[in-house]
């Protein structure tokens, strides 16, 4: 059955000399995976441009049954880029959160709330004038409302740890090892303060936003099973440097 479906493309990798496999957050079925010809000629309805990392498109696909790899037929781009594609931050940026959301996201369901943060927040980078430098920590932060494990900031006061593995504030240290001392807990508090509007107001040297990062991934590892290391996160920080 041929459907056509809004999808934000999260990752694009050759499956042989004629198709790719491309991985795909969608707004009727959460992710999926799509077979897609690679295209051989300017007129093609699948050119590479349109599965470039966090693209905002629309698809034609041949859904048939469960099985694991459909196949899409036209692609369309439903936002136009301005900033991403010619900024080496942004375009960076994107590279590097198109990896996360690709090792973090695994439900096939539909989830209207989480396609719509998605969707705002792909096209407030590409317009993003200020504050670039803390965009992917807001985003990840609020990203773990949607995946279930947002931090639980009720019980935060000055001089407490975090427990990482359970997501809360603590005044005494966990008796694991997945913890942050009081100074890194009173900074990895203060990305729950920032958002869209206001990250721009909000500095860090270099070596604490490197550490803030590097913390907050740790923090997804600790939620999510598989979560790998990210391979784009060298060249964000090369960039940021």
């Amino acid at each position: 059955m041929l459907i056509k479906i809004k999808a934000i493309v999260l990752n694009c990798l050759a499956y042989n000399d004629t198709t790719n496999i491309v991985h795909l957050y969608t707004e009727e079925f959460g992710r999926m995976s799509y077979l897609a010809s690679k295209s051989r000629n300017k007129r093609s309805n699948l050119k590479s441009a349109f599965f470039q990392p966090l693209s905002l498109v629309e698809i034609e696909a041949d859904h048939k049954g469960s099985r694991q790899l459909q196949r899409i037929k036209e692609i369309r781009s439903i936002y136009n880029f301005t900033g991403i594609p010619y900024d080496p931050v942004k375009s960076a940026l994107s590279f590097f959160l198109a990896e996360v959301l690709y090792r973090a996201l695994r439900e096939t369901e539909k989830n209207p709330a989480l396609f719509g943060y998605l969707c705002s927040s792909i096209q407030l980078l590409d317009l993003c004038e200020k504050g670039l430098g803390n965009f992917h920590l807001v985003f990840l932060i609020k990203l773990t409302r949607f995946l279930g494990f947002y931090p639980n900031v009720e019980e935060q006061h000055p001089h407490w740890f975090f427990d990482l593995q359970g997501g809360s504030f603590t005044p005494t240290r966990p008796l694991h090892n997945a913890w942050l001392t009081p100074a890194e807990a009173e900074r990895f508090a203060t990305l729950m303060r920032m958002n869209f509007d206001n990250m721009q107001a909000f500095q860090f040297e270099r070596h604490q936003r490197v550490e803030l990062l590097r913390q907050m991934l740790n923090y997804y590892r600790m939620h999510l099973t598989d979560f790998p290391g990210i391979k784009s996160l060298s060249v964000l920080q090369e960039l940021f440097d």
